[in-house]
């Protein structure tokens, strides 16, 4: 049996966004294909027990350094493709990982182009790399995929790509592993959650933490703010001003949470607020869904295409409309419970078995 070749250099070492999809994708696909990951000696180990189809071509450490990593994947991997050996190849993160030609058929699956929208989201180089060479290899990828409609259509604006060449494939959520059960026991003060890689000013953490501190007292004293996620690009501006609020105490930064223990965070939440300012699709919102919590989100972007009518939407360059929305939220029980029954409707929208079905029917 061919195999199929997976790219996972984008992997961040299990810390973000586009991670949890590699995870997924790579979860899913190896049940019914024969699967070779491309991966970093280092990451191995969140791959070794998904799948008894799968297999690795390790790539040395060295090159987990950004500059090599998009070098080495641009201009050496091509040459070393055997084509006699593998069905396709998917590049599960073309905004970050590209080759200079596509020896075999192969798959690209865009996530977002939030750098055109976040200003200073990242230094001029790798902005330059976002707005140059990824659309000029791009281009030659056999079939791309993007995550929701609103990437598709910033591929279009900024990219300049035809419409119909661009095929939506939604993300899907993990419903056996994010669910409303009540097996958490929740001995912990009640709190809201934000599940988010600590990065300013693109996951909006500092207009958050403004909204918490414009809440009633009634609310700040019964709810702390749980902020879950690694420090990224940015994080120290974050760290600074939560450390100088007058609610520092309530602020309570928890650092990278393993996957296995995410479920917990999720449901032991009495409501989960996403004010990220950009997103090319938005995972997290469809995890909190599928535990059984209320959503506050941006209104901007995917992410009122994914939350649909479950979720309560803010303006996110505004404090006071994520205060607004809390607030709501968080003082109206009935409200809750609708929203929570909402969104576990809202999760049947999205699986990984339809995103990989459509994949495949691509081959």
């Amino acid at each position: 049996m061919k195999k199929v070749l997976i790219s996972t250099l984008a992997y961040d070492g299990g810390k973000s966004g586009i991670a949890n999809y590699i995870e997924n994708v790579v979860k899913a696909l190896s049940v019914n294909s024969s699967i070779e990951l491309i991966v970093n000696e280092d990451e191995v180990k969140y791959f070794n027990n998904i799948s008894e189809n799968i297999s690795f071509r390790i790539v040395p450490r060295f090159y987990a350094k950004p500059l090599f990593n998009v070098a080495w994947h641009l201009f050496v991997l091509p040459f070393m493709i055997k084509k006699d050996r593998y069905e396709w190849m998917f590049l599960p993160a073309g905004n970050r990982r590209l080759m200079c030609f596509y020896p075999i058929k192969t798959f690209v699956t865009m996530h977002d182009l939030s750098q055109f929208h976040v200003q200073n989201k990242y230094d001029r180089f790798r902005m330059i790399y976002i707005k140059k060479v990824i659309p000029f290899f791009l281009k030659s990828a056999d079939k791309i995929f993007t995550v929701s409609e609103n990437t598709a259509n910033d591929m279009v604006t900024h990219y300049k790509m035809k419409r119909e060449n661009l095929i939506v494939n939604y993300n899907g959520v993990n419903t056996e592993k994010f669910m409303p059960l009540h097996q958490w026991e929740k001995k912990v003060k009640p709190y809201i959650l934000y599940v988010a890689r600590i990065e300013h000013p693109g996951k909006n953490h500092l207009n958050l933490i403004k909204a918490y501190e414009k809440l009633d007292k009634i609310y700040k004293e019964k709810y702390d703010l749980y902020l879950v996620g690694s420090d990224w690009n940015g994080a120290e501006v974050v760290h600074k001003y939560a450390n100088a609020s007058s609610d520092s105490k309530r602020i309570k930064f928890l650092g990278y949470v393993e996957n296995s223990a995410l479920p917990k965070y999720y449901h032991n939440a009495s409501l989960f607020v996403f004010p990220s300012f950009y997103e090319g699709f938005g995972i997290p919102i469809l995890e909190a869904m599928a535990s059984g919590v209320a959503v506050a989100s941006s209104s901007t972007s995917s992410l009122p295409e994914v939350g649909g009518n479950a979720a309560l939407y803010f303006d996110p360059e505004s404090p006071v409309s994520i205060s607004e929305v809390i607030s709501t939220i968080l003082g109206d029980s009935r409200c809750r419970e609708n929203m929570s029954t909402l969104g576990l409707e809202q999760v049947k929208k999205f699986t990984w078995s339809k995103h990989i079905e459509i994949l495949q029917n691509n081959v």
